[in-house]
């Protein structure tokens, strides 16, 4: 079993590495997060406790969130950024603090930089080596955990000593204390436990089906969770994890409620968690050794809770003053004055704001949608709306008359044109929709035809949302759209070719079938790349080659193609109906990434395959870099650089180069 450079600590660091280990104090939905202009000037939310030390997210006057920095013991404060890129999810320990960063990743790219912070010595450093959507840092002093949101989640650790970076596979949302990570499972939904010491992993909650784990809190020796099932109902629950034989102890009742909410934190030897008694919310706390829940009495006014100093309660209100509660036992009361995130589906949610040339965001009073206005968007003041409207209005058809399954739809409004695209992001709360979430996208409404067309779809699982980049104003729903071939089920290209049609990037044969095993020609995958990258053609000019007529059917896939560096000719000529060979694709597929995300890939050493040296010059540094990104697969040992790719194996490798750019 692999192990991870680590080390054992002791006196005041060993103490705070029970004091707290939550995400974020007030939680809000999860793909809430990673927002940037969206609030007035000197909100403050994302608050961290680290023992007698507080940090926060507080807008400035450029809408930005910057990192703030307080000590509660002699209210000395600091702020320590004041960058104009987005950030997310700060966390502290001790004197490190971290968050997930933009950099130098502009505003439209997807990717994401982790951050750290030295309270002592005031550095800053940029963590992660490779290029990712990377999320959710956590720190423990001694190394720092987080997560590439890919489709089942990559975590990562670093160790701040050595800087040496590790890949610790799958998982979603890691929590790092005292050198033991737990994580949820995007797989079952569940929580396992990895130890960096011994590199032994286990599972601590299986679950499964439309049951998965909401949110959790960890602090070393406990771990509370909100769970879910697929009729709507959760609740929480508490499991010790250093006890072999231990059971997860039910504090909550599984059942339906008005309201929900994923607000929660730990502390040593107590927990709170906010639940929907009667319509209301009421604050309980826990006896993480007993299990025994009580209420907790917080006076009205006091804010956000923050997160905990050992086992006291902090709360941070809007005026920044800060106070404590301390948790030793039943407290009385209920929740009056604790700020909480509105519930989803409540009330008709819109939002609207007069957005201006520097750019700025909409959210939805209930946090299901946002919509992210980019900078030289607007060339003055203009008002934006985004609404919630009834979905039973449209009819739930594609342009081939093909069912779609819907979940709600929002208006966009604008009082002028989008002069760049916008970023739309709809959440979804339908439990059966994880199992197939690359199949879901947004949909614009084209009133004029009567139904709705495919824009763009950038699933994760643990967000429970999708996004897309749309052009202007209309009427724009999360729909799921399923495409499936009587000839492709049982294929191991099933899954992909599904999501792939579902994206509208495949089609079937005029017989209804995919033909797995048919030959696709260079024309054909231009169109796949094209269709998958969302390409277009410029309105006006030829094709860059003589044998590409203007009129055919792949002229316009062929042309954006070339624009986007993506494909070459030859003296001249395209070939568009010649084979595809494997060495042509792989060329094609690396320039789409390197392209796209502005990085060199890594090469894998081809000699352990027989026929490395069949492959053709120009496509060698190629195949090496597919074969590096698993974009490829030999036959055995052998590449066979020259064979044809079959419609199946495009499918395949558009799919891993969809994954690859994070675009699934």
């Amino acid at each position: 079993m692999k192990k991870y450079p680590i080390q054992h600590r002791s006196g005041w660091a060993r103490l705070l590495a029970g004091a707290l280990a939550l995400l974020a104090a007030m939680m809000a939905p999860p793909f809430f997060g990673m927002a940037e202009g969206a609030a007035p000037e000197g909100l403050r939310t994302d608050f961290s406790v680290s023992g007698d030390r507080m940090i926060w997210f507080q807008v400035d006057g450029n809408g930005v969130k910057q990192v703030h920095y307080r000590d509660l013991t002699t209210g000395e404060e600091r702020k320590l950024t004041d960058s104009a890129a987005a950030k997310d999810a700060p966390y502290l320990f001790g004197n490190t603090v971290v968050w997930a960063d933009k950099g130098s990743h502009g505003p439209e790219s997807v990717y994401w930089d982790i951050y750290s912070y030295n309270l002592e010595t005031g550095r800053t450093e940029k963590l992660n080596k490779r290029t990712g959507e990377m999320s959710g840092p956590v720190t423990d002093g001694v190394g720092v955990v987080w997560f590439d949101r890919k489709p089942y989640g990559d975590m990562y650790y670093r160790h701040l000593a050595t800087g040496e970076e590790y890949n610790l596979g799958e998982g979603l949302f890691p929590v790092l204390v005292d050198g033991r990570v737990v994580y949820r499972n995007a797989r079952d939904g569940g929580l396992s436990m990895l130890d960096l010491r011994t590199g032994n992993r286990w599972p601590l909650v299986k679950l499964g089906g439309a049951n998965y784990v909401d949110w959790f809190v960890f602090n070393g020796s406990h771990v509370l969770w909100k769970q879910k099932n697929g009729a709507g109902e959760s609740q929480y629950a508490l499991l010790a994890v250093d006890r072999l034989s231990a059971e997860p102890v039910e504090l909550t009742p599984m059942a339906a409620r008005s309201r929900e909410y994923a607000v929660m934190a730990i502390g040593e030897t107590q927990a709170v968690f906010v639940v929907d008694e009667g319509g209301s919310a009421a604050l309980k706390g826990v006896d993480l050794e007993t299990g025994r829940v009580y209420a907790v009495n917080a006076p009205v006014g006091a804010g956000q809770i923050a997160g905990f100093s050992g086992d006291k309660l902090v709360l941070s209100a809007a005026d920044g003053s800060v106070s404590f509660i301390e948790l030793t036992g039943p407290q009385g009361g209920g929740l009056p004055g604790i700020v909480i995130p509105p519930a989803a589906g409540e009330g008709s949610a819109g939002s609207k704001k007069r957005i201006g040339p520097a750019g700025g965001e909409l959210v939805s009073e209930d946090g299901q949608a946002r919509l992210r206005i980019a900078e030289g968007t607007f060339a003055e003041e203009t008002d934006v709306s985004l609404d919630r409207v009834d979905l039973n209005d449209y009819v739930l058809a594609d342009e081939k008359g093909r069912k779609l399954q819907g979940y709600e739809a929002w208006r966009v409004s604008a009082d002028a044109a989008f002069g760049k695209r916008a970023e739309l992001v709809l959440g979804y709360e339908q439990p059966e929709w994880r199992a197939v979430r690359e199949k879901l996208g947004i949909y614009v409404y084209d009133d004029a035809n009567g139904h709705w067309t495919y824009v763009g779809g950038i699933t994760a699982e643990e967000e429970g949302c999708v996004r897309a980049a749309i052009d202007g104003p209309g009427i724009y729903a999360v729909l799921l759209r399923e495409v499936t071939f009587p000839d492709v089920r049982g294929h191991w290209a099933q899954h992909a070719v599904e999501v792939l049609g579902a994206r509208g990037i495949v089609d079937g044969t005029d017989k209804g079938t995919f033909d797995p095993a048919g030959q696709l020609t260079r024309a054909q995958f231009a169109k796949l790349l094209a269709a998958a990258l969302r390409l277009e053609a410029a309105p006006s000019g030829q094709a860059p080659f003589a044998d590409v007529p203007a009129g055919a059917w792949y002229a316009d896939a062929v042309k954006a193609a070339a624009a986007a560096g993506l494909v070459e000719g030859d003296r001249g000529y395209f070939r568009p109906n010649a084979p595809l060979t494997r060495e042509q694709m792989t060329v094609m597929l690396v320039r789409a990434i390197e392209r796209q995300t502005g990085d060199a890939a890594d090469a894998a050493d081809l000699s352990g395959y027989r026929d490395a040296a069949a492959v053709s010059g120009w496509a060698r540094e190629a195949m090496a870099k597919a074969v590096g990104m698993k974009l490829i697969e030999g036959y055995g040992d052998a590449l066979r650089p020259q064979g044809t790719t079959t419609r199946a194996e495009a499918a395949v490798v558009i799919y891993r180069l969809l994954e690859q750019l994070h675009q699934l």
